[in-house]
């Protein structure tokens, strides 16, 4: 099989360090994304057309963005028997294609299916997913489970249903593919429901990303006071060029407005983690629960962007929305990886740069 071109973000992030919401006079060596908000911000309407706004037009939550040959893939958690897919050139314009995967009859999952990631390993494509099924003759809970395809697109077919089993619902599984060693990660949350607080936790994967190796490792849970006591949950881990490990995650419940996005930094895909504090994607007066992020590159590649949902409505609850802000990875002089979010925003921003001149035409 082919391998296909494409960026996978849960390996090496490149820096971008992008300045936006700079209302000043429009100097000659500013960048694109600063020249199209300040021509927003001006009263330039022609620049409307080069600008999107959140929240996007996208009834979603726990968004999951793969790139392959320059087209998006979005995946999340949207229907009630399985996950859609939508794909884009530009990360603002989303078509449904339908079911990437659908329970079917025989399936052990049977709802609540839950934020999903896809990753490509040699050639073929793996979903990581968690839903609730039957544990022994009638107890049910929630586990990760692995289906795979050939396309991004699906169909995906279930290969290990479930991955694994501790004992206690887990949910949010995210695969790290180890631009360092080569070797992959799990990282999930051991869910609250059944383990009375929201855990994050890693174990490596087998080269074939279909079993486990060697037991689970406890990374980080509530440790911080805007972080509640309950929940650390939805875990997105890169390496940073040139720096260190970086996990982003969610904390509070999903449903509450204060639900926002924080970072740890580590050396090793294990740990320890050191928190960052203070969350890096919070409630505004205008935008509530901004949460349960992933990362992905601009078409151009010269951009880093967070994807993520908020609040359909801004009392917080079940219903999300998808959104998408700027964002930088640096190392500063004392060589401690920084991560910035420019956002939550709900005011016209510029596109993604490299949009203009990505072909409309998708699969």
């Amino acid at each position: 099989m082919k391998r296909p071109a494409m960026t996978a973000l849960a390996s090496t992030l490149a820096f971008a360090t992008v300045a936006v919401n700079q209302p000043t006079t429009q100097a000659a060596d500013a960048s694109p994304a600063t020249q199209a908000v300040m021509a927003v911000l001006s009263g330039d309407s022609s620049a409307l057309a080069e600008t999107y706004c959140n929240p996007l037009p996208v009834q979603i939550a726990d968004p999951f963005v793969l790139r392959v040959d320059g087209v998006y893939y979005l995946y999340g958690t949207n229907a009630r028997d399985g996950y859609r897919v939508s794909t884009s050139t530009d990360l603002v314009h989303w078509e449904d294609k339908g079911y990437a995967y659908k329970r079917g009859r025989g399936s052990w999952g049977k709802r609540y299916f839950w934020a999903p990631c896809v990753v490509e390993q040699d050639g073929w494509y793996y979903l990581f997913y968690s839903c609730v099924g039957t544990i022994g003759k009638s107890r049910t809970s929630h586990r990760v489970c692995v289906a795979k395809s050939d396309s991004p697109l699906g169909p995906f077919e279930d290969v290990r249903t479930p991955l694994f089993d501790l004992g206690k619902a887990v949910i949010d599984a995210h695969v790290l593919q180890d631009p360092v060693t080569g070797r992959c990660w799990l990282y999930y949350a051991l869910d609250c429901s059944e383990n009375g607080i929201s855990e994050i936790f890693a174990v490596e994967l087998s080269r074939d990303l279909l079993s486990t190796v060697g037991d689970p490792v406890a990374c980080i849970k509530p440790t911080q006071p805007w972080e509640g006591d309950k929940w650390n949950e939805a875990p997105y881990v890169f390496k940073a060029q040139g720096g260190r490990y970086v996990m982003m995650y969610s904390a509070r419940g999903f449903f509450d407005p204060l639900y926002s996005v924080g970072y740890a930094t580590a050396d090793h895909p294990e740990g320890p983690w050191t928190k960052s504090p203070g969350p890096i994607l919070r409630r505004t007066d205008e935008v509530s629960g901004p949460g349960h992020n992933c990362v992905i590159e601009s078409p151009d590649g010269s951009e880093l962007l967070a994807v993520y949902h908020v609040h359909k409505n801004i009392g917080g609850g079940h219903d999300r929305m998808l959104a998408m802000d700027r964002m930088s990875v640096v190392v500063d002089e004392r060589g401690e990886t920084i991560v910035r979010v420019a956002g939550p925003t709900h005011t016209p921003q510029p596109m993604p740069s490299g949009s203009a001149r990505v072909p409309t035409t998708q699969p």
